[in-house]
């Protein structure tokens, strides 16, 4: 799809380009000669909503049957209406259009105090003697301008105003003829700094001017892009020197590329990040809800080689989710074997992804060469990943072979405070490890892993990680995970110290092969015939934080923990 870049006008920067949603559809099953309706579908991101009983709509046909401006209406199972139009010719099909509301001829205007009106229509060709059967869609598009919330508290009025007003439709086709001029659409300030209304499905600007309650006015310009029926666009608008950041689905695609170093329309990089001596922090400004199709072209940031000791390809900056959330990403691009791979391919010791929640991605990718390099978020981390949550995730199709880490494949860095929760599997895998695959020289501390299915393992694994050589994991716990081939920490641990780590159950030694040069001790199952209980776990998480935590590791932050709902501990920000 066509995306176009806005630019800075004035005081405003309308940011960062629009994302495309298909509207929520009406779809529903017309059947003329007496059948039933069928069920209404749903849609990729929810539910549609239904014609109800009562509803009207004109039917316009040619070919195999002729019909103009009939009337039809709903009376909640199929269309009915006065002198229903027969087949005329076998041999041609019916092509049909039909509009609800009802829509005619002589129809004069399609707006309502300067606001285009919401217009219904389904397009059906039907052959000789079959029912005739309708989906409806919405005719035209819908732009949402997300407003930040520093410049909506100073509005009083903002007006939008197309290029193209819509002077009529063709109800044989749905083809719709324009005009260079159009009314101001006025919308008072809300609360919630979202502003919506309807275009026509064609390529215009939109001009905006803003009024404040000081009595300033500020202006702005969507420049030209191509609107498409039943497509909902969101956009940004921000005042100038606003904190950047990553708005919408949109800049987050071109953040994507632009990282890599690709061009990508007219953005920039500036938009997203603000630079602090040497370091560059890119922000999350909202949670986003992706698309399959729009995960097909969210980039992996940076492409790390196995192997390489350049350290070209790692992420060498910061990424802040401030606590947002990315949601149903779906991994299935094909990536040579020979890199890691993740959300983030890999991070460098300056490296740092933290407060950032990862929820119902979709990992079903086959890479080609090695299938041991894989994970959700990172392939290999030789920096920082804190307080990152893995939540409902889905390991789909990957090869039996595979050695999948879920948070991170090979840790050479420092994992802290984060939280991996209900990862499922799909189909047979070599090994189920949810924060690594291999602990190397890491650290993984004040961890959380909890109810997560592996019970599609083909070898032994270790939940925290599969193998520790020369790391640390301590102060972590475990809660509600499945999979009877796996140890609760880790499968073989060698020069690694872990301490402090509770699990409630395991099938399995919390550690399969534990070298005697390990230092380990308090590895326990809790319950409630133990002095460290459900009850008091979290007290116990959290006296190691302030005791042994800020002592050995002076450089960290810590999240305490409190006793939640439904987990005996659960992870808290400050």
């Amino acid at each position: 799809m066509n995306r176009h870049i806005f630019q800075n006008i004035l005081f405003l920067l309308l940011a960062i380009g629009c994302t495309k949603e298909p509207i929520k559809t009406i779809q529903n099953t017309l059947i003329i000669q007496g059948e039933n309706v069928a069920r209404f579908n749903t849609s990729r991101n929810t539910l549609n909503e239904g014609l109800s009983a009562g509803s009207t709509l004109t039917f316009y046909s040619h070919g195999g049957i002729h019909a103009d401006e009939l009337p039809l209406s709903y009376n909640g199972s199929n269309w009915e209406g006065e002198n229903l139009p027969e087949w005329e010719d076998s041999q041609q099909p019916a092509v049909s259009c039909s509009f609800c509301p009802p829509l005619y001829r002589n129809h004069q205007s399609f707006y309502q105090d300067g606001f285009l009106c919401d217009q219904l229509y389904a397009q059906a060709t039907t052959n000789y003697g079959e029912n005739i059967h309708l989906s409806f869609q919405h005719l035209f598009a819908r732009i949402v301008f997300n407003v930040s919330s520093k410049l909506n508290n100073q509005i009083s009025l903002i007006e939008f105003t197309p290029s193209l007003s819509v002077t009529g439709i063709n109800p044989d086709s749905g083809e719709m003829s324009y005009q260079d001029t159009a009314s101001p659409m006025q919308m008072e300030q809300n609360e919630d700094g979202i502003y919506s209304f309807l275009v026509p499905p064609t390529t215009l600007s939109i001009h905006i001017q803003i009024y404040t309650a000081a009595g300033e006015d500020y202006q702005s310009q969507l420049e030209e892009h191509a609107f498409s029926s039943g497509y909902e666009y969101t956009c940004s608008i921000k005042q100038d020197g606003e904190n950047p950041g990553i708005s919408t689905v949109e800049d987050f695609i071109a953040f994507t590329h632009l990282i890599n170093g690709e061009v990508y329309e007219n953005r920039s990089l500036e938009e997203f990040g603000e630079k602090t001596g040497e370091t560059t922090t890119y922000y999350l400004l909202n949670d986003l809800t992706f698309t399959e199709e729009e995960s097909t072209q969210v980039q992996m940031i940076g492409k790390y080689k196995r192997g390489d000791s350049s350290g070209k390809g790692l992420f060498n900056d910061v990424f802040d989710g401030q606590g947002y959330c990315l949601k149903n990403l779906y991994f299935e691009q094909a990536v040579d074997g020979t890199y890691y791979t993740g959300l983030f391919s890999g991070l460098s010791a300056t490296g740092t992804v933290k407060d950032l929640i990862l929820e119902q991605a979709v990992y079903k990718k086959v890479n080609g060469g090695r299938s041991d390099n894989e994970a959700f978020l990172i392939g290999i981390n030789q920096g920082e990943i804190n307080n990152c949550i893995l939540e409902n995730c889905t390991i789909e199709a990957i090869t039996k072979s595979n050695l999948f880490g879920c948070l991170t494949n090979r840790n050479a860095g420092v994992i802290i405070n984060c939280h991996v929760n209900n990862i499922q599997q799909k189909n047979e895998t070599a090994q189920g490890n949810a924060i690594a695959r291999y602990n190397q020289g890491g650290k993984i501390i004040n961890c959380i892993v909890t109810n997560c299915k592996f019970n599609k393992t083909a070898q032994e694994g270790g939940l925290l990680c599969h193998t520790s050589i020369n790391g640390e994991i301590q102060n972590c716990y475990l809660k509600g995970n499945e999979g009877n081939k796996n140890h609760a920490i880790c499968m073989k641990a060698t020069n690694t110290e872990i301490r402090c780590c509770y699990y409630d159950s395991s099938p399995k030694a919390p550690i399969g092969n534990l070298s005697a040069n390990n230092p380990s001790d308090s590895i326990m199952q809790y319950g409630s015939q133990q002095s460290i209980t459900e009850d008091n776990l979290y007290q116990i998480l959290n006296q190691w934080v302030r005791d042994s935590g800020t002592r050995l590791y002076p450089e960290s932050s810590f999240l305490l923990w409190e006793k939640g709902e439904t987990l005996p501990a659960i992870l808290v920000s400050p």
